[in-house]
């Protein structure tokens, strides 16, 4: 299963240090332009390896990340996605405009089931739990 994200937060960084130690395709999308970026020398090998790819929606001149490019960046991958995994999102923040919109599109987001997710979950995200976890796989196959 290809994993395509901005990867810009700490957490985010976690994660795709841990999905490049597997051989799983990996699509970073900044919320920037991809000309004269500097690339991270861990990323070097999954690169050129094919297992990375830097994507991104934005032109040549777009070099600094702002709020209104992240939103950009966002919505570009929801629409790239056949699912969408959100570890969090606080009531009444952007991401939860976020996902309300991506479930108008008709997009499966999933999420952790907790109480923190209420929101989401009531929005229509399936939650996820160790049990169920495994379920994923079933609607890549078809």
């Amino acid at each position: 299963m290809t994993v395509i994200s901005g990867f810009h937060s700490p957490m985010e960084h976690e994660c795709l240090t841990i999905l490049l130690r597997g051989t799983q395709p990996v699509i970073i999308c900044p919320a920037r332009s991809i000309n004269n970026m500097r690339i991270n020398k861990d990323y070097k090998k999954p690169l050129k390896d094919g297992q990375l790819l830097f994507l991104s929606p934005f032109k040549e001149n777009q070099r600094r990340i702002s709020a209104k490019t992240s939103h950009y960046r966002n919505l570009f991958v929801a629409a790239m996605s056949a699912v969408i995994f959100v570890a969090h999102a606080e009531p009444y923040s952007k991401t939860e405009e976020l996902c309300r919109q991506m479930l108008s599109w008709q997009k499966p987001i999933y999420t952790f089931e907790s109480d923190y997710n209420k929101n989401l979950i009531k929005m229509g995200a399936r939650s996820v739990n160790m049990a169920n976890v495994s379920a994923w796989g079933k609607f890549f196959a078809t």
